[in-house]
């Protein structure tokens, strides 16, 4: 009787011991205790992210988006469609006076209509880098621009009437002079802005291997 006992003791210690060893094999699966607060996370320093892990857009060391050029082929081809509609409208009166065929022109008044928009293209709108929205009132309804050229209300249209003034000031000035090499004006609006509406007040340093720089084309 006494050896039953033993044996049946010897069982259930070997039982016991193979439990708690499948236990200690097996992974834990009991969640972690909450991290404290003011505690630095897991994998990096408090309050960012593991070194290497991407940043997003817009937080400090998040990498800058570089600022795209305009499309310049594209805006030149939607302000000539737009120069192309107007002369469109206006067939037949190319050659009067821009001040007769469109309202509220209070600058270059006698210019013909042709030239006058020739300028428009070339000068202000290549010129200062803007589609004729740039400066002209406009709405746009379900992808369609309609385009208010004799209103008054836009800023830029406003200062490029005295930009207008400026020039053909500096032209007026400069037909004083005698003994120019050029008996045409000068001042323009590409000669300053260059293709940009808000034109550089400095250079950078010169170098031999530059190539020179674009001179007025005689025409």
């Amino acid at each position: 009787m006494r050896s039953w006992s033993l044996a049946v003791g010897i069982v259930a210690l070997s039982a016991g011991l193979g439990c708690a060893q499948s236990k200690s094999e097996t992974p834990s699966t009991a969640p972690r205790p909450a991290q404290r607060e003011g505690a630095r996370p897991e994998g990096g320093r408090e309050g960012r992210p593991p070194e290497g892990a991407p940043r997003p857009a817009g937080q400090p060391g998040a990498p800058r988006r570089v600022p795209q050029p305009p499309n310049w082929e594209k805006q030149d081809s939607v302000r000539k469609a737009s120069i192309a509609e107007i002369l469109k409208s206006v067939e037949g009166r190319e050659n009067e006076p821009a001040g007769q065929v469109f309202k509220n022109v209070k600058l270059n008044r006698d210019m013909p209509v042709k030239q006058f928009l020739t300028m428009m293209d070339e000068q202000y709108g290549r010129g200062l880098g803007n589609a004729c929205t740039g400066c002209h009132a406009n709405t746009n309804v379900g992808g369609v621009v309609t385009v208010d050229y004799a209103s008054d209300k836009p800023k830029n249209k406003q200062i490029a009437r005295l930009m207008e003034k400026m020039q053909q000031s500096i032209n007026k000035d400069l037909a004083k002079n005698h003994g120019l090499d050029e008996d045409y004006p000068k001042a323009t609006c590409v000669m300053c802005h260059r293709g940009t509406a808000h034109m550089p007040n400095t250079m950078k340093q010169p170098k031999n291997s530059d190539p020179p720089p674009p001179t007025r084309q005689r025409g």
